[in-house]
């Protein structure tokens, strides 16, 4: 069985990753700052190469009231203290708001791609989208501070959000 890289796959592969970040999140809330930053970098990423690359292709804007709303939700639970009230409604509604869109995707925008685009578009328009998410992610990542510059919790000098994300 060959794997495809088209953007259908990346999108579900993210939606996977985001399920796994928020399990982490639902199970410790003591040390949510990795996860949450994390949470925050692939979200933010995956919507802008969706919004950017895919919902264009398919005249598919509905899922842009979804990204806002999910992003209202993300920033209140950055904002918010871990283990307290505010966090624990914050992330209740963003998971929610989020899995809700993760459904609506997989149920109606994927499969409509999967009948408007060829094979090749397809797989076209996943390299354009891991590009735009990486780019995204490059970004919003930034470099390790100084003082954990080559060390991180596996050597690899990544931040401790750098190497939760990079363990997706």
């Amino acid at each position: 069985m060959t794997e495809r890289n088209d953007v259908i796959v990346l999108v579900q592969a993210d939606h996977r990753r985001i399920e796994v970040l928020f399990k982490r999140l639902l199970l410790n809330q003591k040390d949510p700052g990795p996860a949450v930053a994390a949470l925050h970098a692939l979200l933010t990423a995956h919507f802008r190469a969706e919004e950017d690359l895919v919902y264009p292709r398919l005249d598919a804007h509905h899922g842009l009231a979804q990204h806002k709303e999910a992003e209202i939700h993300l920033d209140e639970l950055r904002r918010a203290a871990p283990s307290t009230e505010e966090f624990c409604g914050a992330l209740h509604r963003l998971v929610v708001a989020v899995m809700e869109h993760i459904a609506d995707e997989e149920t109606t925008i994927l499969p409509m791609m999967a009948r408007k685009l060829t094979p090749e578009e397809l797989a076209e328009l996943g390299g354009a989208f891991a590009e735009a998410r990486q780019r995204e992610l490059d970004a919003l990542r930034g470099e390790p501070r100084r003082e954990t510059r080559g060390k991180g919790r596996f050597g690899t000098g990544k931040t401790q959000m750098q190497e939760v994300v990079a363990s997706l």
